[in-house]
């Protein structure tokens, strides 16, 4: 997990700073004198002030009275804090020690949807107050969930969010629609104390006339924020200017399955146009987007747009330091340390292409898959790629930047269809139209707004009495059977697996999806056109064998498991001598990197390191888990004993570290805190398998 720093290279800035409000803080209204000794209902004042209207004994009888009075500036509190209001927005800058905020499914907090980070833009939507935890209901950049009050409920540590009254927010996100494209404005907080940034995200939505609108999913679009409030909470857009047509911007929704119309020579000519520096690490990398691309069936300048918004241009100090120009590992609480190191930025743009892309984010299998592309909160590589809840729009800004700089050339260049709901276990994509589907339980479209690339269309079976079937390109690569390839055959078989362009097709129901543009582009095959390889990450020590051994082999034959991108079965106190002797005895050559990125030669392995192992062609890095070492130190002693207690009272582990402190149980819970107190009582072994 991490967060996009924001870089400006195309992002607008502005400063003006008229019509602020000096409205109370979280912390003036806890000073606030009040003769309330319950729950007190209060008038948000315009001016920033707080106005004292009655008393309750309950906080039911105080929002009873909220929910019924024509007065839309109300607001409850309690504990010396704002703890409800009839129309607000939350501000989420918050202080999580893991700098980022997570949003649940359900009050219950049954399932982590996704996270976001405040400090570039802060205000979502308040939806509603679950009173009895303090977990408020919030809508931003169209995901629609919960999140808790404080960091750590049990000890209600680090605050997550502030509620500011509608009358209060002086400065709310909206989105400006000029003759020619559409502009996100965003506020750096919402009093208008700090300023805003703009993002032009795209061409102008044909649906909606020029002007500014409000809206937190970017597909549909209010002119008043109490109408665009009370549609969230009532869930549905029915008022919205465009009710009947939401907008999905083409570069935000294409997916990754598709190519573009430019060449290498001109995503140079862009760059040198875009950045004067000459030590750039995106400088005359057009040959290896375009490469990967038809390699690996990932769009190059999707691809590129992500480069670009995560290295500045190929500026920032993780791309100058560790040709990495895709944020790869940069985790929120240390982005500079924990990004990966690649030897070359050739060798990263290939990873990113081959084991990021489509070895994850679109793989159905993986659990970072929802959807295949860059999309927002709700949909696509936003969801798990990042924390800033407008990474998608930055992504699409640059690709749309690009295409307007070259005149247009990939805009509406495929026929795009878009998931028209939420499914779940009902849309899968079929061999044939109809027929067998791909895959019984992970190819599936469930998340409103994942896109398919139209390429043909053929009559079915009636579905929701639509006999319309789609030939659309297959999120997943797929062998010549249409069926998954296994992760195990998939990065360890060599050559890498290519995408097909032309076999990789697939059917799915047209009464599931909406057309949003009608292109006429067909994919041609070019798979056959000679590309040069990728330089793979030099070896330190010997030359690898010629003929590629399976990294799995050499990982098992070492007397490790290998499973999932991790390596285990690997006891407390091993040394790095010992571990990688081991592997390099079985095949291969050996990198050994800390939980941060650093080389490491010497001294004891722990949770949270990396093995990246290179056999002839074949490359994979593996994540070292040891049962039992949750700090990663690779011992199991009385600090395993204290984290494991704070994951317990909700400082929660996350990663590979989550991995660790299973111990072969299904769930972390008080049965794993007493397996470590056995080991280091001397009664009880962790078993390493």
């Amino acid at each position: 997990m991490k967060k996009r720093l924001m870089y400006t290279s195309l992002l607008l800035l502005s400063f003006f700073l008229a019509d602020t409000v000096n409205a109370l803080s979280a912390a003036e209204v806890s000073s606030r004198g009040t003769d309330c000794p319950q729950v007190e209902l209060a008038e948000a004042k315009e001016d920033g002030s707080l106005n004292k209207i009655s008393c309750y004994d309950t906080y039911q009888v105080a929002k009873q009275v909220m929910d019924t009075t024509d007065n839309d500036n109300l607001v409850i509190i309690e504990g010396k804090r704002i703890i409800d209001a009839k129309y607000a927005f939350i501000d989420y800058d918050q202080y999580a020690s893991v700098g980022y905020t997570t949003i649940y499914d359900s009050k219950e907090l049954s399932n982590n949807r996704t996270y976001i980070a405040g400090g570039n833009s802060d205000d979502a939507v308040f939806l509603e107050l679950d009173y009895p935890t303090g977990r408020v209901k919030i809508k931003v950049a169209g995901v629609v969930g919960w999140i808790k009050r404080y960091e750590n409920e049990s000890t209600m540590q680090n605050v997550l969010y502030d509620i500011v009254p509608l009358s209060w927010v002086k400065s709310p996100s909206y989105y400006e629609i000029t003759e020619s494209e559409i502009v996100h404005h965003l506020p750096l907080n919402v009093y208008n104390t700090k300023g805003k940034y703009s993002i032009k995200i795209g061409r102008k939505p044909t649906m909606v006339a020029t002007g500014n609108y409000y809206s937190f999913d970017g597909n549909y679009f209010y002119s008043d924020l109490k109408v665009m409030i009370n549609d969230y909470k009532a869930n549905h857009y029915t008022n919205s200017v465009n009710n009947n047509q939401p907008f999905y911007n083409y570069y935000q929704y294409l997916s990754f399955r598709s190519k573009s119309s430019y060449s290498a020579s001109n995503i140079n000519q862009y760059i040198d146009h875009r950045t004067s520096n000459p030590a750039s690490k995106l400088k005359n990398t057009g040959d290896y987007f375009i490469n990967s691309q038809n390699r690996y069936g990932v769009n190059a300048i999707l691809m590129l747009a992500i480069g670009i918004n995560e290295s500045d241009f190929g500026n920032s100090p993780i791309a100058q330091t560790k040709n990495n120009l895709f944020g790869l590992n940069a985790v929120d609480a240390s982005p500079g340390l924990s990004a990966s190191v690649y030897l070359s930025v050739e060798s990263c743009i290939d990873d990113f292409g081959f084991a990021w892309l489509a070895g994850r984010y679109l793989q159905p299998g993986d659990f970072r898959y929802n959807g295949a592309v860059v999309g927002n909160k709700s949909v696509g590589l936003n969801i798990k790629y990042a924390s800033d809840p407008y990474w998608g729009e930055k992504a699409a800004a640059y690709y749309y930047d690009l295409d307007k700089y070259f005149g247009f050339q990939d805009y509406e260049k495929y026929t795009v269809a878009i998931l028209n709901g939420n499914y779940n276990n009902t849309v899968y994509a079929t061999k044939t139209p109809g027929g067998d589907n791909v895959s019984s339980s992970y190819y599936q479209y469930r998340n409103l707004g994942s896109s398919v690339i139209i390429l043909g269309e053929v009559t079915g079976p009636s579905i929701n009495g639509n006999t319309t079937w789609y030939k659309v390109t297959s999120d997943p690569v797929l062998d010549a059977n249409l069926n998954y390839y296994s992760d195990s055959a998939y990065y360890n078989t060599s050559p890498r697996i290519n995408y097909g362009w032309n076999s990789s097709l697939v059917y799915v129901p047209a009464a599931y999806f909406t057309k949003t543009y009608n292109g006429g582009s067909q994919i041609e095959d070019n798979n056959q056109v000679p590309v040069t390889p990728p330089e793979e990450i030099p070896t330190v020590t010997p030359t690898p064998n010629p003929v590629a051994k399976p990294i799995n082999s050499i990982v098992v034959e070492a007397g490790y498991t290998y499973a999932n991108g991790l390596i285990s079965k690997i006891a407390p106190g091993t040394t790095i001598e010992t571990i990688k002797n081991n592997l390099t005895n079985t095949g291969g050559t050996i990198i050994i990197t800390d939980a941060v990125g650093n080389i490491v030669t010497s001294g004891e392995i722990g949770t949270g390191y990396r093995v990246d192992i290179t056999s002839s062609t074949l490359h994979e890095v593996l994540n070292i888990v040891i049962y039992g070492d949750i700090n990663g130190d690779g011992k199991i002693n009385s600090a395993d004993l204290l984290r494991m207690r704070q994951h317990l009272l909700g400082n929660t582990l996350t990663g590979v570290y989550e991995r660790a402190a299973y111990m072969g149980y299904s769930s972390i819970n008080s049965a794993n805190l007493l397996k470590i107190r056995q080991y280091l009582l001397g009664t009880s072994n962790i078993d390493q398998n």
